[in-house]
C-alpha cells in the first residue's frame, strides 16, 4: 500500500535546486600551491558548471590563460563565501548537495592568488565534458515535452509566462525522476513545474524546478511524484533579458516508476504567508507561517523563497512533547542563487509536529538588490512583490 501524506498542496512561485559535483577528494597543498596541483581541481569540481562558455557564470574557468585574470577575485568570493553558492549556515544537515569550500580549499586558493598565482609544472588537469545538448543524465527518458520556442527581448523587464501542458496519460503516473533542459541558460532564470488542479489549468502542487547551476534531482529511492490520470502540468517560466534577443525553448524529460516500486508520495509543502506587508524603508520586517503535520513524516529537503528584498529565513520545529528543534537557517538569503537544500539523512517528526518558517526582509535603500525602496511591498508572484515561502519535501513516515 502506498503511503500518501494527507495534505493539499499550495501554489507559490519559487525556485531552485542546485546540486554541483562534490569537492575533489584528496586534499590540496597549503604551502606552495598552484593551478595545476591545488587549484583547478577545486573549480573544475566546484565551479566550472556554470563557468563555461554558454553557462550562466559571467567567465570560463577552465583552464590557467582563463583564470589567471580572475585570480583575486576569485580569492575573495571564495573567502567571503560569496561562491560557489550556499547560502546555508554551517551547523546544520548534513547535506547531500553540499557545494561549499572546506576550510583547507578556500585557503589553497587564496594562498595560490597571495603567491602570484603560480601555474606549477606539468599538463593542467581537463575539464570533464558535460553532457552533450540533447544527453539526458539518467538516460533515455520515458517521456519528453517540448515547449514552444519563446523570444526574449534584449532589453527591458523580466518577463514571466506560464504554459499548461497536457499529457494525454490514460491512467495515473509515478514518477521518478524529472529533467528540466533547459532551452536557454543565458536569458532564462528560472523554471517551475507544477501539477495542475483537477479539471483545470492552472499550478496546484510542486514538481520540479531548474535555476542556475542546477543539476536534476531523482526523488529518494522508494519515493515518486504522483500524477493522476487526466491531470494537466503547468510549465511556470521567468526569463531575464541579458542585451541581447534570444530564444529559449526548454524541454522536460521524465523518467516514471512502476507502481510496485513505489512505496511514498513524494510532496512539496509550501508554508506560506500571504498577508506580508513590509513598509517602505523597513530594513527588518519580520514575519513567520507555521504548519501543523498530522501524521509521522520523513522529511528530505527544504527550499528558501523569498524575492529581492528576502534578507533571512530559519525553519525550525515544535514538537507535540514542547521541546523545539531547528533544521536550517538561511542568514543570507539571495534571489539569484535559489537552492534546495537536500539532506543525506531524513529528518523525522512525530504528528502534531508545527514547523515554523521565520523570516526577514530589507526594503530599506541599503539593499542593492531593492527595486524601489519609498513603496510598501506586499504578496505577489512579480520579483518587484515579495513572498515568504518556505517549502519542505516529505513524505509519511512509517509507524
Amino acid at each position: 500500500m502506498i503511503r500518501r501524506p494527507n495534505v493539499i498542496g499550495l501554489a507559490a512561485a519559487t525556485a531552485g535546486i542546485l546540486c554541483l559535483v562534490p569537492a575533489m577528494a584528496a586534499g590540496p597543498n597549503l604551502d606552495r600551491p598552484t593551478f595545476v596541483d591545488d587549484v583547478a581541481p577545486i573549480l573544475h569540481a566546484n565551479c566550472v558548471s556554470c563557468h563555461q562558455p554558454d553557462e550562466i557564470g559571467p567567465m570560463s574557468l577552465r583552464t590557467y590563460r582563463e583564470v589567471r585574470p580572475w585570480a583575486r577575485s576569485i580569492a575573495r568570493a571564495v573567502e567571503n563565501r560569496d561562491m560557489p553558492p550556499w547560502d546555508a549556515d554551517p551547523g546544520y544537515g548534513p547535506w547531500s548537495n553540499d557545494i561549499s569550500l572546506s576550510d583547507d580549499e578556500i585557503a589553497a586558493i587564496t594562498r595560490w592568488a597571495a603567491n602570484g598565482a603560480p601555474r606549477g609544472e606539468g599538463d593542467e588537469p581537463v575539464v570533464e565534458q558535460l553532457a552533450a545538448a540533447g544527453e539526458w543524465t539518467f538516460g533515455e527518458p520515458d517521456w519528453v515535452f517540448e515547449f514552444d520556442p519563446y523570444g526574449v527581448a534584449a532589453e527591458g523587464e523580466d518577463e514571466f509566462l506560464v504554459v499548461p501542458i497536457t499529457t494525454g496519460f490514460d491512467e495515473d503516473r509515478w514518477i521518478s525522476a524529472i529533467e528540466v533542459q533547459p532551452g536557454n541558460r543565458r536569458v532564462l532564470h528560472h523554471f517551475i513545474l507544477w501539477r495542475a488542479a483537477e479539471g483545470a489549468a492552472y499550478q496546484e502542487d510542486w514538481m520540479a524546478a531548474w535555476t542556475a547551476g542546477a543539476k536534476p534531482y531523482r526523488f529518494p529511492a522508494g519515493s515518486a511524484r504522483l500524477l493522476q490520470k487526466g491531470r494537466k502540468m503547468v510549465g511556470d517560466f521567468h526569463y531575464h533579458p541579458k542585451g541581447e534577443a534570444a530564444t529559449d525553448r526548454t524541454r522536460v524529460g521524465f523518467w516514471f516508476a512502476e507502481p510496485e516500486e513505489v512505496e511514498k508520495e513524494l510532496v512539496t509543502l509550501p508554508i506560506w504567508n500571504a498577508g506580508i506587508n513590509i513598509p517602505a524603508g523597513d530594513p527588518n520586517y519580520e514575519a513567520e507561517a507555521s504548519r501543523v503535520f498530522e501524521e509521522d513524516i520523513l522529511i528530505h529537503a527544504f527550499t528558501p523563497h523569498m524575492h529581492y528584498r528576502g534578507k533571512s529565513m530559519f525553519f525550525s520545529a515544535e514538537l507535540p512533547d514542547g521541546s523545539t528543534r531547528d533544521l536550517l537557517r538561511v542568514s543570507h538569503y539571495d534571489f539569484h542563487w535559489q537552492t534546495t537544500y537536500q539532506l543525506s539523512e531524513p529528518i523525522r517528526l512525530p504528528a502534531g509536529t508545527r514547523v515554523r518558517v521565520k523570516a526577514s526582509f530589507d526594503n530599506s535603500a541599503d539593499n542593492p538588490e531593492n527595486p524601489d525602496p519609498t513603496v510598501d511591498v506586499r504578496w505577489g508572484l512579480e520579483s518587484t512583490a515579495e513572498m515568504l515561502n518556505g517549502l519542505v519535501d516529505y513524505v509519511a513516515a512509517d509507524r
